[in-house]
């Protein structure tokens, strides 16, 4: 199928989106893959990250829709009207902290916000459509560790998680975003400073934004009043309007009393956050877990001897569902 070298330049220029940072290059169409060759998960239906890409913000997939006479086969959409259901990546869980003994020991890092899912009823036509799936954001890095003068173990406040990266789905020839958010494909995610200084003063707060899914504050052992909840995952069910959960709190060690456990990601409206980093019953140095879908990671421990980093975040997804 020819791709116009005007369609090419319209996609490069739509809009500025999200990004607060520098953009990435847009990548070529001719380089990217038929997405229910890449990206389908068969079991869920939908579209999304399906193999581990290390550090990349996205992956980027081209969906063909045939003329509405045709029969759709397994791996194809024809014209018509979808419901088209879309979510960013969930945010990562921020690290532990490590803490002197005089200060009450270490606190558990916050869990990251569950991304919003976004619906919309469509008519797509025939054509290719450009789809962005957000990976989920990286895990904030555990607290850097140093001796004081007095031969004690010290540690910085552990790292902040970074956000998901943004999803959307863009007709290829007019550059219509469909839905989403407009120039997700060239998002580019914040230096660590520039996610430090957003993410302000790290006292254990859950990853939140507007309309997402927070995540659990992280517990510190010197603060009174922390009640041991368990995980509290979201409405699991395919694809319907389900309410987004909150990430549990973080909880004081049963077994150290001086360790702060980080708290749950929040969750999305088919996808659980992950639980956080620390300690139970049976099970010492849980480390924390990874969301899934669209949802947040759980927070890293922090104790007096050590510090955990975050979990990243899950990816983002896209679905369509006949009308």
């Amino acid at each position: 199928m020819n791709i116009t070298k005007l369609a090419l330049s319209v996609l490069v220029g739509i809009g500025t989106g999200c990004a607060s940072a520098p953009s990435t290059p847009v990548v070529s169409l001719s380089d990217l893959p038929d997405c229910f060759a890449s990206n389908y998960d068969k079991e869920r239906g939908l579209f999304t990250i399906k193999n581990d890409i290390g550090k990349a913000v996205n992956q980027q997939c081209l969906l063909t829709v045939g003329p509405r006479a045709d029969a759709a086969p397994a791996s194809a959409l024809t014209a018509g009207r979808y419901r088209v259901y879309l979510a960013d990546g969930g945010g990562g869980g921020a690290g532990g902290t490590m803490q002197r003994f005089h200060r009450g020991g270490g606190g558990g890092g916050g869990g990251g916000a569950g991304a919003t899912e976004k619906q919309a009823a469509v008519e797509l036509s025939e054509g290719v459509y450009k789809l962005t799936i957000g990976a989920g954001g990286p895990g904030g890095s555990a607290c850097v560790m140093s001796r004081t003068n007095a031969g004690e173990l010290d540690g910085s406040g552990g790292g902040p998680g970074w956000i998901g990266s943004p999803s959307s789905m863009v007709r290829v020839a007019t550059g219509e975003v469909v839905l989403g958010t407009p120039a997700a494909d060239s998002y580019a995610r914040p230096t660590r400073g520039q996610n430090e200084r957003k993410a302000g003063h790290m006292d254990g707060h859950g990853g939140s934004g507007p309309g997402q899914a927070s995540g659990g504050h992280g517990s510190y052992p010197a603060t009174e009043g922390h009640v041991k909840v368990e995980a509290q995952p979201g409405a699991s069910k395919p694809l319907a309007v389900g309410s987004m959960a909150g990430g549990a709190t973080g909880t004081i060690s049963v077994e150290d009393k001086r360790a702060g456990v980080g708290g749950g990601g929040g969750a999305t409206s088919i996808g659980h956050g992950g639980g956080g980093g620390g300690e139970s019953p049976g099970q010492k140095e849980k480390p924390p877990e990874r969301g899934s879908l669209g949802s947040g990671g759980g927070g890293g421990e922090g104790s007096m001897s050590e510090c955990d980093p975050g979990a990243r975040g899950g990816h983002g997804y896209i679905a369509l569902r006949r009308n």
